[in-house]
């Protein structure tokens, strides 16, 4: 074969091997999403190796964004919550009833589970109201709602507590069993 028939055949053949296309968004999204939501705030915020890495896929970006905050809004709720806990500890019961409010989970998060946690929020809501009639249904939905998953039993041993000791401070209910 001559030179220049070589040639030409390997200038025909490098024309056919093509290089690897770029990831797309999505596939980009699926390698960055498991990795950037164990990232703290500021790097996933500021940073490039945070959602940043898909400026260029605004789609995606959006919903790295929005996973990411919904992961510390569900954190910030539970740091709420025991923020309430230890106000009402304190005996400052306003201020717990103001936290446990905004420790509540969204309605789209309550209905995708089988874990009640609104249920026992609003009971020691009612708690620390006196709302006895409030706290015994909450209470009561609850108990129902513990045989579809076993976290709810952890709260209702709570509530258990608390109903036993309702007349008293949450913080000596709280640690109440059978009245004392």
């Amino acid at each position: 074969m001559s030179r220049a028939l070589l040639l030409a055949s390997l200038g025909l053949w490098a024309g056919v091997v093509q290089a690897e296309p770029a990831p797309s968004c999505k596939q980009r999204y699926e390698e960055l999403q498991p990795l950037v939501m164990r990232m703290p705030y500021r790097e996933f915020d500021q940073s490039e190796t945070g959602w940043r890495k898909l400026s260029d896929c605004p789609a995606e970006a959006s919903l790295l964004l929005k996973r990411y905050l919904a992961r510390t809004e569900y954190e910030a709720r539970n740091l709420r919550w025991h923020l309430s806990q230890t106000l009402a500890m304190a005996g400052d019961t306003a201020a717990a009833i103001t936290a446990a409010e905004q420790s509540r989970d969204p309605p789209e998060i309550e209905r995708s589970t089988q874990f009640r946690w609104n249920l026992y929020v609003d009971a020691t809501l009612a708690f620390l109201r006196r709302d006895r009639a409030a706290f015994n249904t909450q209470r009561e939905a609850l108990r129902d709602a513990a045989v579809a998953h076993p976290e709810n039993l952890n709260n209702l041993a709570v509530l258990d507590r608390l109903a036993s000791c309702f007349e008293r401070p949450y913080k000596q209910a709280y640690v109440c069993v059978d009245g004392r």
